[in-house]
């Protein structure tokens, strides 16, 4: 079946407008009708967009999108797959907030008790469903399903006191990073204190058989070449340096 351009807006539920930006940006070409040069789709269109308004919704940008586009069927049904399993993840947390949320409400109201660990489970579930969505194909490509799967479990088995560790070793990381002279290069005791703290970080979170100097120098290179974790570090302390402060740092002392 064919649609018009009006058409094909109205089926999807997006603007004309949307679908022009989408042909001028090479994401999704229209055909066009030889006698008025009018846009139209075929059916091959419409299962493009389909694909393409699903990765929107995952917070793709459109050139990442555009990307996936263009690869093989087989590549476009694993990253949609790989989403959707992203989507069940958050499904599941949502489900266990509900539920901890609602034992809490009755344990304030004296119907029943919570153990520490429950008090804790969910908030530590965030965590990891937070890392997955924002860094989660990145990660799992370079390590591997199975490496991040134990690292999960592993995090999801800390103890409240492990937990507040966690916290406090990543804020004083941040807080190492903003105060460092970059001047005084990576010999300083100061950079040697910010590696031991990361790398006591890393252990907290990692399985001991997955840890070496190469994955942590690995890790700290994508700390550089992943805009995200730029971003975040920058963020956090101020400074726009800090990933490759932290990634020299680890490179010396790793």
């Amino acid at each position: 079946m064919s649609y018009s351009i009006n058409e094909l807006a109205k089926l999807a539920g997006i603007s004309t407008r949307t679908l022009r930006y989408y042909d001028k940006q090479g994401l999704l070409k229209a055909r066009r009708n030889p006698e008025n040069n009018y846009r139209y789709y075929e059916e091959s269109e419409v299962d493009q967009l389909q694909k393409i308004l699903f990765l929107k919704l995952f917070d793709l940008p459109l050139e990442q999108i555009k990307q996936v586009m263009q690869t093989s069927t087989e590549t476009q049904y694993q990253v949609l797959r790989s989403q959707r399993s992203k989507v069940v993840a958050q499904e599941q947390y949502l489900d266990d907030l509900i539920r901890n949320l609602d034992k809490t409400l009755a344990t304030m109201k004296g119907e029943t008790q919570m153990t520490d660990t429950e008090k804790f489970a969910t908030l530590k579930k965030e965590i990891i469903n937070k890392n997955e969505r924002q860094y989660g194909a990145e990660i799992r490509e370079k390590y591997g399903d199975p490496q991040i799967d134990l690292s999960n479990q592993k995090f999801s088995s800390l103890s409240e006191n492990g937990l507040a560790h966690f916290k406090k070793l990543s804020a004083e990381i941040l807080t190492e990073l903003k105060d460092f002279d970059n001047t005084a290069g990576v010999k300083q005791a100061a950079a040697k204190h910010i590696f031991e703290l990361h790398k006591e970080y890393l252990l907290i979170i990692w399985p001991k058989s997955q840890y070496s100097a190469e994955a942590h120098k690995n890790l700290a290179q994508m700390y550089v070449c992943d805009g995200r974790f730029s971003k975040y570090y920058e963020e956090a302390t101020g400074n726009p340096d800090a990933a490759k402060i932290l990634k020299a740092i680890i490179d010396y002392y790793a």
